[in-house]
């Protein structure tokens, strides 16, 4: 049996995690010469999506990690100048963070890199088969964040 045959009896959750491990690792080869970690272009990305001034807590929620994984990731970012933490001016507790100009610019060569793997990655594939799989995939996303809801309230 081929590989592909023995790939599409798998579980869909398993081939999944499957797809996520490949396109970490193409995008991870990818970025090689940049010294960025996927924990780290992640963090950047999101930090472009929900603009300056986000708190830490925020990030670890929509990054769906623990504090202090995201903390590590963080202080490195903050060592090579991609980001700035300040203080929130309302709360002295909450730490805020935004990307600095260096990060800016390294983030445009990361988007550039990775959508370029983008449109390799889906070649032969017609755009509205990707549109359908695109909707499909926030639906799976959503229904998952329901399902975390639900169990928390019962926790």
């Amino acid at each position: 049996m081929s590989e592909d045959a023995l790939f599409s009896r798998r579980p869909l959750g398993m081939r999944m995690a499957m797809v996520v491990r490949q396109w970490r690792a193409t995008i991870d080869r990818a970025l090689g010469d940049t010294g960025v970690t996927q924990s780290s272009w992640t963090v950047l990305m999101q930090l472009r999506q929900l603009g300056d001034n986000v708190s830490v807590s925020e990030l670890a929620e929509v990054q769906g990690i623990e504090l202090p994984p995201l903390m590590r990731t963080l202080t490195q970012l903050e060592i090579q100048g991609l980001i700035a933490r300040t203080t929130s001016p309302y709360d002295k507790r909450i730490r805020l963070l935004a990307l600095t100009e260096d990060g800016k610019r390294l983030l445009e060569k990361i988007t550039q890199v990775i959508e370029a793997c983008q449109v390799r990655a889906s070649e032969n594939i017609p755009a509205t088969d990707l549109h359908v799989f695109s909707a499909t995939l926030n639906q799976i996303a959503c229904n998952l964040r329901v399902m975390r809801e639900e169990d928390n309230k019962t926790e």
